[in-house]
């Protein structure tokens, strides 16, 4: 709907005439715009919920990534793809934890401690 809407009646594709990419890519932006405007006072005219409301609405359900969570997801990948192409022994690998930690800058070191201790 958001692309046969910008097509049709905001001119995405018969206003502008240029070849270059910078030009192109502008004239999306301010298309995609002036759809965000109208929809924005559509909404408006038919939705009494203020913006608040409605980002709160929306973030109510989402439950919040701490830091730790999101790093130990980061960390996970990584020593699973350095296991699957160097196949290193149990050692190796804790060595490299250990290694890839003490390199880590003291104040990911501080928040990740502070995140283990409250799990």
């Amino acid at each position: 709907m958001f692309f046969k809407t910008c097509k049709s009646y905001l001119n995405l594709i018969s206003e502008c005439h240029s070849l270059t990419y910078d030009a192109l890519t502008a004239h999306v932006a301010i298309v995609f715009t002036r759809y965000l405007m109208i929809a924005m006072e559509q909404r408006r005219n038919e939705d009494s919920r203020t913006l608040g409301e409605i980002f709160f609405y929306f973030t109510d359900e989402l439950r919040d990534i701490t830091f730790g969570e999101s790093f130990q997801i980061i960390v996970t990948a990584m020593i699973d793809s350095v296991c699957a192409i160097f196949q290193p022994t149990e050692a190796q690998l804790e060595l490299f934890i250990e290694m890839f930690a003490d390199h880590l800058p003291e104040y990911i070191r501080n928040s990740l401690a502070k995140s283990a201790m409250a799990a």
